[in-house]
């Protein structure tokens, strides 16, 4: 009888043993396992994908908006791991509520980041024909005072080089007393307006209306810029990524403590049948 109640503990123990590994997943690699690290890693490197996509089509070194696509194509993961993972509850919890917060600032991000495209774009359009139309009104004035019509718009060829070289420093360094210079140079430019005739006159709305534009939109171009450097998503997402390594750690502990506790459970089971085997030799040996 004693020898029957050895034999099902032994191998009760080596079952209990054999359960944990397999249904708890035990494996030599579990403790290791990191099923929402890469993706919030991916995250990560979307978001500074993004930041440096923007900074460098605001820099000119961009020719198209398809990084920043592409970037933000990869950062909308950042909605559905986060749902994952509240569903899931327990110690995910904690990571999801981080992952929503970058979600809704992601979320609130993405009309600024269509209209910062439309800026820039319309002000890469006004930096080229700036200049274009500078040149026509200088010529229009230089040749106005070659032929003795001295008309007013040469009495203001000056004010046009001074303008056409404000805005060239205002794109490459802008500033309050740069834009202050721009304003006064339309104004002084404005002043003559009526006297000029309609080809003249349609020459300076153009010219009035790319200054104007490159003045309004680099402002709403490194304003977009610099708010998307210091939004809280790339903090939020650092904080999921800490948060989710402390739960791995965590994770880390238990599976080691559970596989210590199966490979005891299946030690104490061999031995147990070891000795109902060695106890049933010496019988027979006796």
């Amino acid at each position: 009888m004693r020898r029957n109640l050895l034999l099902v503990l032994g191998v009760l123990l080596i079952g209990v043993a054999a359960w944990l590994v397999d249904a708890l997943e035990l494996g030599p690699r579990a403790a290791f396992e990191e099923r929402e690290g890469p993706r919030i890693d991916a995250l990560l490197a979307g978001r500074a994908a993004l930041e440096a996509s923007v900074l460098e089509a605001r820099a000119g070194l961009q020719s198209n908006f398809d990084p920043i696509n592409r970037a933000l194509a990869a950062l909308r993961d950042t909605h559905a791991l986060a749902e994952t993972l509240q569903v899931r509850g327990g110690a995910d919890a904690a990571v999801a509520e981080r992952l929503a917060l970058a979600a809704r600032a992601l979320e609130s991000e993405e009309p600024a980041l269509e209209q910062f495209k439309t800026d820039l774009a319309l002000l890469r359009l006004s930096s080229h024909y700036f200049p274009l139309a500078a040149d026509a009104l200088m010529r229009r004035a230089e040749a106005d005072g070659r032929r003795d019509r001295r008309s007013v718009l040469t009495g203001e060829l000056a004010t046009l080089a001074a303008l056409r070289s404000d805005v060239e420093r205002y794109e490459e360094l802008p500033a309050r007393d740069g834009l202050q210079r721009l304003e006064h140079g339309l104004s002084k430019l404005q002043t003559v307006r009526a006297s000029l005739d309609d080809s003249a006159r349609e020459e300076l709305d153009v010219l009035s209306g790319h200054t104007r534009a490159i003045a309004d939109r680099r402002e709403r171009v490194d304003r977009f810029a610099r708010a998307l450097v210091r939004s809280p998503v790339r903090a939020q997402l650092e904080a999921a990524r800490a948060a989710h390594e402390h739960d791995a750690r965590r994770h880390a502990w238990r599976v080691g403590a559970l596989q210590v506790l199966s490979a005891a459970l299946a030690l104490a089971g061999v031995v147990v049948l070891a000795s109902v085997v060695l106890s049933g030799v010496r019988g027979r040996a006796r």
